[in-house]
């Protein structure tokens, strides 16, 4: 759902807050516990119990607890390279500065990292806060660390105090998290997941097993996959978040994938797990790009840098547009030359690193990430593209008119786009032909809409069925009323769920596949009781009412809809074998006489006329009779 990470210098606590919040200790490699440094990426979880989301007005419908992913990164300068790798999927920063040391190198250069790649929140977490006996110092380091994060993306991130050997401050920390995280948007669902693969390894009986945080989409055991930019192709096994089991993995959580037909060796960090033909491999990248204002040096044309995009490292050449150099602080274009492959999207954050010695540069966002070939630097219509990519393609303004309007239709969205006659048809295949867009009939909705839709259709479903468990399923019109969709958009939803077998109609009710009727053995007592009674009333059954009063209301419903119990009228009901045996009797006397009035099949079942004018009309509505004058006839279809 969520993936919080650590930032800030070596050995100022950023592990051991992690274990205090979690319970799990997130240095896993034994040099790590040798020399008691992070050195890779360490993962763990936070859990939230739902009393704690009340109190924090937290909305999560549940099951409890709530768990987030937690990635910890090592802070040592020789190690910044491995932070990059897991530092670029989170929600989420906790920037952790140490009481008795306040600001450092890698504070400074793990802050201008946040801010590259613009991650949603923070929170600035003061720790070691134990060993401050002086309140003036950490009043210092308070006012110091204000004055480093003024103009960042943490330039508001709340700053709290606490101390993970004691406690002190935790709870609030615990609190601050999820007051942030509630105003983090949700990873948009694009219908094209890719994972950046951030671990690699096997495990004895299943293989290979690749981790990451999911993005842009969500896989299903069973999916089909490509590896990026290798194009070796695979299929997902297994899916887990967290150590439990999933069969769909969700956009923004970590998930640890098992993968069949995919070797240890095949597969490294940095790679994609993407379906087959969504992601495309590329030797070059146009970006905009922002130059550190404490950077050593101007940045030049041909400059050898090394290359920071989701997990991937690559080293890189930079080829400047439109410039000559890039003084610290200057922001510009570039387009990086690979001599190696990477797998990237439209969008996606950067970082730029010098090699040697090593230290980040700059960063910025990819703005294409496949151009068809290498740029005349000078050129002004090269500029003038990438501004209006930057800005949004055509396909990128028609995407944003539905996500405003959606559903929208397509006379309103030419209106609304703007565009060319001849550039919408063009622009508006592509959206649906990449997935990024949902035509039903003459109404367009997005992608991660759609998805949505699924998902609270399928919510509402099963908390109906929690609600109501002895009922077959929801009125679809009830459903189609909550939802406030149009049949036009309601009906397509239900039948793409029920294609693929996540929800099954039953004719006017809807329900998933697993949902089964069960009652208690109490209730089967007395239902067997019901069931006695109607044998021996024979014709002159039990009433409604009296049935009801019987099993109670929601047992009485549940036979009917099972089909145990056939309504005849209001007032009138039957067990199915006695409703079996007296619609036989009556076929038999019509195929033998032609025609029946109320008072012979009075006569013939024995019984009041009440009983007998019931039977009759149910029949002539279940299109088995007819009436003719006073008598009933066959309908020839049932002769």
């Amino acid at each position: 759902m969520y993936v919080i990470g650590t930032a800030g210098h070596v050995d100022h606590g950023k592990s051991t807050l992690v274990q205090a919040l979690t319970g799990i200790d997130p240095d896993r490699l034994a040099e790590e516990k040798a020399r008691e440094m992070t050195i890779d990426l360490g993962f763990a979880w936070l859990r939230y119990a739902e009393a704690e989301l009340q109190t924090a007005a937290f909305s999560y419908p549940g099951p409890f607890p709530l768990e987030m992913g937690l990635v910890d990164v090592p802070g040592h300068r020789d190690f910044i390279e491995n932070m990059l790798a897991g530092v670029g999927g989170i929600d989420l920063a906790l920037f952790v500065i140490a009481a008795d040391e306040g600001v450092m190198p890698q504070t400074r250069e793990h802050l201008a990292i946040l801010d590259l790649l613009a991650v949603q929140r923070g929170l600035i977490v003061i720790t070691k806060l134990d060993l401050i006996e002086d309140p003036d110092w950490l009043e210092l380091v308070q006012l110091d660390v204000g004055d480093i994060v003024a103009g960042t993306v943490l330039a508001d991130a709340p700053l709290i105090p606490v101390s993970a050997r004691t406690g002190r401050g935790l709870d609030t920390l615990r609190q601050a998290i999820l007051q942030q995280l509630k105003q983090v948007e949700p990873r948009p669902d694009l219908g094209r997941p890719r994972l950046p693969v951030d671990r690699v390894f096997t495990l004895p009986g299943f293989g290979t097993v690749v981790t990451g945080t999911l993005m842009d989409g969500r896989f299903q055991v069973g999916d089909a996959v490509e590896i990026q930019p290798s194009g070796q192709k695979g299929r997902i096994r297994g899916l887990q978040t967290h150590r439990q089991q999933l069969e769909t993995a969700l956009p923004g959580s970590r998930v640890a994938i098992n993968l069949t037909n995919i070797a240890k060796e095949d597969i490294a960090r940095g790679d994609i797990i993407a379906w087959p033909n969504q992601q495309q491999p590329t030797l070059l990248l146009d970006v905009s790009y922002r130059h550190l204002p404490d950077a050593a040096k101007p940045l030049r044309h041909n400059a050898a840098v090394k290359l920071f995009v989701g997990a991937a490292e690559r080293m890189a050449r930079v080829r400047l547009l439109g410039s000559r150099q890039l003084d610290p602080g200057q922001e510009g274009w570039l387009q990086l030359v690979l001599p190696e492959p990477v797998a990237v999207s439209q969008g996606d954050r950067f970082i730029l690193r010098r090699p040697s010695p090593g230290a980040t540069i700059g960063g910025g966002q990819i703005i294409d990430a496949r151009p068809r070939r290498q740029h005349r630097r000078f050129r002004p219509e090269v500029v003038r593209r990438l501004e209006t990519l930057a800005q949004g393609s055509p396909a990128d303004r028609l995407y944003q008119v539905v996500q405003q309007h959606e559903p929208v239709s397509l006379a309103q969205l030419q209106r609304q786009s703007g565009l060319e006659s001849d550039t919408l048809p063009e622009s508006l295949a592509d959206l649906l032909a990449n997935q990024r867009l949902v035509q039903l009939a003459q109404q367009l909705l997005t992608y991660p809409y759609w998805q949505r839709l699924n998902d609270r259709l399928l919510a509402l479903v099963t908390g109906y069925e929690k609600d109501y468990p002895l009922r077959s399923g929801m009125p679809r019109e009830a459903a189609r009323s909550q939802l406030k969709l149009s049949p036009a958009i309601f009906n397509p939803l239900v039948s793409s769920l029920a294609v693929a077998g996540k929800l099954v109609e039953a004719g006017t009710v809807l329900h998933r596949p697993e949902h089964a009727i069960r009652f208690t053995a109490a209730q089967e007592a007395a239902i067997a009781d019901l069931l006695a009674q109607f044998e021996r009333a024979g014709v002159n059954s039990p009433s409604v009412k009296e049935a009801k009063a019987a099993v109670g209301d929601d047992v009485y419903y549940a036979l009917v809809d099972l089909g145990r119990l056939v309504v005849v009228s209001p007032d009138v009901v039957y067990a199915r074998p006695g409703y079996e045996q007296l619609v036989a009797r009556i076929r038999a006397y019509l195929q033998e006489h032609g025609r029946i009035s109320t008072a012979q099949i009075r006569d013939l079942l024995q019984t009041s006329r009440k009983y007998a004018i019931s039977l009759m009309e149910h029949l002539d509505e279940q299109k088995i009779t007819r009436r003719i004058g006073d008598e009933r006839e066959l309908v020839k279809s049932e002769s």
